[in-house]
């Protein structure tokens, strides 16, 4: 079991006691977002994340050569999950698909995607993600809907805007 990091989380996204800290993974992606008009009012709607991860920030860089996951959403919910961490490493079939059980406003300011705690709610396959309960998304950077009169503008109905954003992703499982 390793050292959770040294990050003071908002009490709202403490993960229950009996799970422990297992990893840590860094994602860089995009956020993506769909502009829609209804009755001429513009909004956004989340289509969900597309990023990879990778172990160590200091050491790699996002390329083939370090990603060791990818994030995504679910086209349909398992369980009420959506949110989707994938292995994409040789040999490791896993996968772990969470639903949003607490949100915290980002402590870097709101061009920055909300802190999350996630709940599993389904574990595939053999490896990494095969036994994760919770994942939080800490320090996040970007990754925030254009602004609402974009929608109808500088975006069109139904068109997609991908922003890019950074985060840390921290991974617990039953303490054992």
């Amino acid at each position: 079991m390793l050292d959770e990091p040294n990050t003071e989380l908002p009490a709202n996204l403490t993960v229950p006691s009996g799970n422990c800290f297992q990893f840590l993974l860094y994602g860089s992606g995009v956020q993506q977002y769909q502009c829609l008009i209804n009755n001429g009012t513009p909004q956004w709607s989340q289509v969900g994340p597309d990023a990879y991860l990778i172990n160590d920030i200091k050491k790699e860089s996002f390329t083939s050569k370090y990603e060791v996951a990818h994030h995504y959403f679910q086209p349909t919910p398992v369980n009420g999950g959506r949110i989707t961490w994938q292995s994409i490493v040789k040999k490791d079939d896993s996968l772990v698909i969470a639903k949003i059980i607490a949100s915290s406003p980002s402590p870097n300011g709101s061009g920055n995607v909300p802190w999350l705690q996630t709940q599993a709610t389904s574990n595939q396959g053999n490896g990494r993600f095969s036994n994760i309960t919770y994942v939080l998304r800490i320090n996040t950077k970007g990754g925030v809907a254009p602004s609402v009169d974009q929608c109808g503008s500088t975006y069109q109905n139904s068109q997609t805007a991908a922003i890019n954003y950074t985060t840390e992703y921290w991974y617990f499982s039953t303490c054992t």
